[in-house]
């Protein structure tokens, strides 16, 4: 019996570790050789769960005045009307971007696909924010 239950914790941890998602996150700074880096920043979010979290991640306080703006894109591909994209399926569900913008000019964007967990996408392009921000800070 107790062979049984250690077998039954292993065959858990085996199945919870193979369930994590592990797409890659991709980041740029478009174009921070003409823009100078953000000192505010207007997040232009709908949902408020969404802009409290990025508020708190980027440790910047909502400026509606700001020419800064921060978007959130959380897109599933299921809401996707081309025929084309819906017959030959997809290796993933949707994906969650993240831009700053300055006016239609990028300044930084990250993405991240996903596969069934858009939070957990969410978390990766977070973390992804935070790294690459703290870097861009200590170059300046």
């Amino acid at each position: 019996m107790k062979r049984f239950k250690h077998f039954l914790a292993i065959l858990g941890l085996l199945f919870l570790s193979g369930c994590q998602e592990d797409f890659p996150v991709y980041s740029t700074f478009c174009d921070q050789q003409t823009l100078p880096p953000p000192k505010c920043l207007h997040y232009a979010v709908l949902n408020k769960q969404d802009k409290d979290v990025l508020e708190k991640h980027f440790g910047v306080i909502d400026d509606p005045k700001c020419s800064y703006r921060v978007e959130l894109t959380k897109y599933h591909v299921g809401n996707c009307n081309n025929p084309i994209v819906k017959s030959t399926g997809s290796d993933f569900d949707g994906y969650v971007r993240i831009e700053i913008k300055k006016g239609f000019k990028c300044y930084y964007k990250v993405q991240s696909d996903y596969k069934n967990d858009v939070d957990g996408a969410f978390e990766r392009v977070l973390k992804k924010v935070k790294i690459d921000l703290n870097q861009q800070k200590k170059a300046n």
